[in-house]
């Protein structure tokens, strides 16, 4: 069993007990609020509502000139650095060995974007098609969804069997890479 790799506790974020990853890094307004939050807390009458205690911190930061600014910046910058370096090092292996899907999905994320593991391939050629789709910025997602599925249907059956055996090469491909990743 993994054990959990300890981090700096932001009482502002749940993180599960049990979890085998790091927590994902704060940006630095939540390092100036985990810092400043007690302090403004303890200014202000004993029954003031969070809601206004962090109003008040929210103004304080601002107010907060950049050079101050800057020291959560680095505190922030540190973190995340930190938290590549453990996805830049991890085995692969912790795929299989994390049994919660969520934390499952995040790692497989992480890793796909750091280049450690090959993306996944669409599904399908109709997938593929639509992945390299610009949509129109003025229209919504659902619109452009049914002017791309309806350009689709207008493919010639030469265009569509090509998107379908290009995406074949890219599932064999991503499964030969997979499998020389896990099995080196």
């Amino acid at each position: 069993m993994l054990r959990r790799i300890p981090t700096v506790i932001c009482p502002h974020f749940h993180h599960s007990p049990l979890s085998t990853l790091p927590k994902r890094p704060s940006n630095p307004y939540i390092h100036y609020v985990s810092e400043n939050f007690p302090v403004v807390k303890s200014k202000l009458p004993p029954n003031t509502p969070g809601k206004d205690i962090m109003r008040s911190v929210a103004e304080s930061w601002k107010s907060l000139p950049a050079a101050r600014k800057a020291v959560y910046e680095r505190k922030a910058l540190a973190e995340a650095q930190q938290y590549d370096n453990f996805f830049k090092t991890a085995s692969l292996h912790l795929l299989f060995e994390t049994e919660d899907k969520k934390e499952k999905k995040h790692l497989k994320k992480r890793f796909e974007e750091l280049g450690r593991l090959p993306k996944k391939p669409p599904l399908s050629g109709y997938n593929l098609y639509v992945s390299r789709q610009k949509g129109n910025p003025q229209l919504s997602a659902p619109e452009n969804l049914k002017i791309f599925a309806q350009n689709y249907k207008n493919l010639d059956e030469m265009e569509k069997t090509r998107l379908n055996k290009e995406v074949q090469i890219m599932k064999e491909s991503y499964e030969k890479r997979m499998h020389q990743l896990l099995n080196p």
